[in-house]
């Protein structure tokens, strides 16, 4: 099946999806040349405009592959040395006390991450940077097409949606940092995968691993545990190969650094002062009510999961990870975690649109806001290479386009999880 099916009206909405509906060669074309534009933005117009608050390899890998080497020399990575070195390196000097607080760059991962992360961490960091780059692209671009298995669409369809991803900011300021972020959402693709085509123990172990960043584990594994306990007897290897091998994990990460997990946990408790960014809920909010509307949307989360458990897991799951993206303290790169959610949305276009007008407003506006950050990386490469300078007069765009696109996708799921008839049926996972 190709990006639109037969008699389908404007899936993607607007002239663009109708002449993708006829031509996909063309959507094609135009996912290199968003490709080619955003990478030219994020490599030459975002640093440019970010000035001193530009990504850089040091700020996003050196923490991690230095925390794990100490790992495996069976050292604390939490330890205030470690800190001070890793802050050596990422600023050049050690930080002042005024700009500790808000610049700290700490090993924030639980030990167990060593096991995932040591062929990078064994190589010199000069090898590291270059191969967990292209190990970031690799794994983006083969995971793309894993939560959407079967012969729904064709392969020049899965690769151009992994094309407009990899055009995405989000991912290529993770592969600017190389951020392990990437690892993760890989290995939630490939969770899924396996479990949609019954590979219960496997999923279970690669869960458990995910586990390394379980602020983007939880929002995938929620709606799978709770399709696991509906159906306990026929899918119970599930949970039970997840809560092994992470029994393993922990065990084998005190072995390694006795007494790890509680500085851990005094880590994560800092690192939620001094990361820099907070929750999209609380921005919407104002500062007002955070509890309770946390609450609510963890709620939500889970009454999704059960209702849709059994006739659409990825809508279960693209809910779940739009809440938790309103949650967590936001970080633009882990919107990543998000194209389920858009896979979703292109895969049942059809029939979120003969819903009603709301959730045809509120489908074309995710699309418009994802739209624009495609778009303007595009135009404003273009003027830039034209006019060189001109592509700062208004390089904020793509990032204001990335920050909006959480707040439009979970107004557009959570209208379609209350919408009678929606999702529609699918066939179960067993």
């Amino acid at each position: 099946m190709s990006l639109c099916m037969p008699g389908q009206v404007e899936p993607i909405g607007g002239l663009a999806a109708k002449l993708s509906c006829r031509r996909p060669q063309a959507l094609f074309a135009t996912a290199i040349l968003c490709l080619a534009s955003s990478w030219y933005f994020a490599a030459v117009i975002a640093p440019a405009g970010l000035g001193l608050s530009a990504p850089s390899v040091q700020q996003g890998l050196f923490p991690e592959w230095f925390g794990c080497r100490e790992i495996l020399h069976r050292r604390d990575p939490y330890r205030p040395e470690a800190t001070r070195q890793i802050e050596l390196v990422v600023f050049g000097r050690a930080p002042t006390a005024s700009a500790a607080p808000l610049n700290q760059h700490r090993f924030a991962y639980p030990v167990f991450f060593v096991f995932l992360f040591v062929p990078i961490a064994l190589a010199p960091f000069a090898v590291a940077q270059f191969t967990a780059f292209f190990v970031g692209v690799f794994l983006t671009a083969i995971s793309m097409p894993l939560w959407l298995p079967g012969p729904q669409f064709s392969n020049l369809d899965k690769l151009t949606f992994t094309l407009f991803a990899l055009a995405s900011y989000p991912i290529l300021l993770a592969l600017q940092l190389r951020q392990p972020t990437l690892i993760i959402v890989s290995l939630l693709a490939a969770v899924y995968f396996c479990v949609q085509s019954r590979r219960l123990i496997t999923a279970g172990m690669l869960a458990a691993l995910c586990a390394s960043k379980p602020q983007l584990a939880i929002a995938v594994l929620l709606p799978l545990s709770v399709w696991c306990v509906c159906a306990w007897r026929a899918r119970k290897a599930f949970l039970l190969s997840l809560g092994a091998t992470l029994s393993v994990l922990l065990i084998a990460a005190e072995f390694a650094v006795p007494g790890w997990f509680a500085e851990w946990l005094a880590t994560l408790a800092a690192y939620a002062h001094y990361a820099g960014g907070s929750p999209l809920l609380a921005d919407l909010l104002q500062g007002h009510c955070i509890l309770p509307a946390t609450a609510l949307l963890v709620g939500a989360a889970v009454w999704v999961s059960f209702k849709f458990q059994d006739s659409d897991l990825l809508f279960a799951i693209s809910f779940s990870t739009a809440a938790f993206a309103l949650i967590f303290p936001f970080q633009l790169y882990n919107a990543v975690l998000l194209f389920p959610a858009v896979l979703w949305l292109i895969a049942n276009s059809k029939i979120v649109m003969a819903h009603g007008q709301l959730l045809t407003l509120l489908y074309s506006c995710t699309w418009i806001v994802l739209g624009a950050g495609w778009a303007s990386a595009t135009a404003l490469s273009l003027s830039n290479l034209l006019v060189p300078g001109s592509g700062l007069m208004f390089w904020q765009v793509p990032f204001a386009a990335a920050y909006l696109y959480p707040y439009t996708v979970a107004a557009c799921l959570g209208a379609c999880a209350v919408s009678k008839g929606l999702p529609a049926p699918r066939l179960k996972a067993r």
